[in-house]
């Protein structure tokens, strides 16, 4: 608002300035009273011309003002939208540490898996090789019968593991997708804060230039026309990526890492 009203202020400057520049009627009848007490001076209206210079002047101004104020609510449109997109960096940094945490559960729960599945592998190899030797018919049944339990329970540990394997890669997958399409995010973000500073360099060279009232209003007005358009690209790009964050950023549900396998 402050800065609102010191443009409002060098537009009051500025008028002021122009009022100047027109011929000093009320000195020139003032003269002619001095000079002439027998004579009323006849009162010269000003011309049409004059008045519609000067209705012209006022309507640029009023619409040179309008526009100020409405790239300065754009500008304070994005730096609201800067502050939630700087959270919702902070929310990405938080949901990526936990998919790390998550990745990192998966890894150690596959080691357990790999470590079961041989310790089973090793006694089933052990007891073939005891109940080998052994020529008694019931106890041939019973180690085969337990070696058959014993292969369909390594079969399912195996069915597991690979599942879990292809759960750990798909995740890994989605993580190295989500940690490059951050790092485009913040390239752009970069990219929209330099043209977020060359904005507010020309809304200063506006400022300075109506100061001078050294230049044209066709000039300033399409300078006031160009930023217009800088901040709607702007605001237009930032909404995008905004939409594509949160799309990419949702919770999602991923399989417990941490369940232990029970054995029979």
């Amino acid at each position: 608002m402050q800065r609102v009203a010191g443009m409002i202020t060098i537009l009051d400057d500025v008028k002021a300035r122009i009022q100047k520049i027109q011929p000093p009627d009320k000195k020139r009848q003032a003269f002619l009273r001095r000079c002439n007490t027998d004579l009323r001076p006849n009162r010269v209206n000003s011309s049409p011309r004059e008045r519609r210079t000067n209705d012209m002047v006022n309507d640029e101004e009023q619409r040179l003002r309008k526009e100020l104020d409405e790239s300065m609510a754009a500008r304070k449109s994005l730096e609201r939208m800067f502050s939630s997109l700087g959270k919702e960096k902070e929310i990405m940094a938080t949901e990526l540490a936990r998919k790390v945490h998550q990745l990192n559960g998966m890894e150690e729960h596959l080691n357990d898996l790999k470590a079961q599945n041989e310790m089973l592998l090793a006694k089933v190899q052990t007891c073939a090789a005891e109940h080998k030797e052994k020529p008694c018919e019931t106890e041939t049944e019973d180690t085969e019968s337990s070696a058959l339990l014993l292969q369909e329970r390594n079969k399912a540990l195996w069915e597991q593991l690979m599942r879990s394997l292809d759960g750990y890669r798909s995740l890994k997958k989605k993580l190295d997708d989500t940690l490059e399409e951050n790092a485009g995010f913040q390239t752009k973000m970069a990219e929209i804060t330099i043209e977020i500073s060359a904005g507010q360099k020309k809304i200063q060279d506006i400022r300075q230039r109506m100061t001078e009232s050294n230049e044209q209003q066709e000039e300033i007005e399409e300078e006031l026309s160009r930023m217009e358009n800088m901040f709607r690209r702007l605001e237009m790009k930032v909404s995008k990526n905004w939409e594509k964050r949160s799309e990419c950023f949702k919770p999602k549900a991923y399989p417990s890492a941490g369940k232990p396998l029970i054995l029979v």
